[in-house]
């Protein structure tokens, strides 16, 4: 599903041998959002939610982050050509992952991406 220009990425460091720190980012290219103008602002908000499933298909974590844009025209034009990340950071064991991620805009388009983290 990719209504938006979303693009998932994962990284992971392991401060020990028993845990890890899986990291989501979600890249989304502004260009193709739509942003309402009200007092000198482009407005626009982005719902976005990455969730860690286990090898098994089992939930083990997810974070909803609510971004709320409120762009002066310059801001909003440095950000068309680079984009915005937003990035989750969890809390894991070694292991395979999958990890969904899932944007939404206030217009109701939506887009999904999987990906898979192999931890050793």
């Amino acid at each position: 599903m990719r209504e938006l220009p979303v693009d998932l990425h994962t990284q992971f460091f392991k401060p020990s041998d028993a845990a890890a720190k899986l990291t989501v980012l979600a890249h989304v290219d502004v260009r193709q959002l739509r942003f309402q103008k009200n007092d000198g602002r482009n407005n626009s908000n982005l719902t976005i939610v990455s969730v860690v499933f286990d090898r098994n298909g089992n939930f083990v974590a997810a974070i909803e982050k609510l971004l709320q844009m409120r762009l002066k025209d310059d801001t909003l034009a440095s950000r068309m050509s680079s984009g915005l990340t937003v990035k989750s950071n969890f809390d894991v064991k070694p292991g395979s992952y999958l990890v969904r991620l899932v944007v939404r805009d206030a217009q109701g388009q939506i887009a999904a991406e999987n990906g898979a983290v192999e931890i050793p």
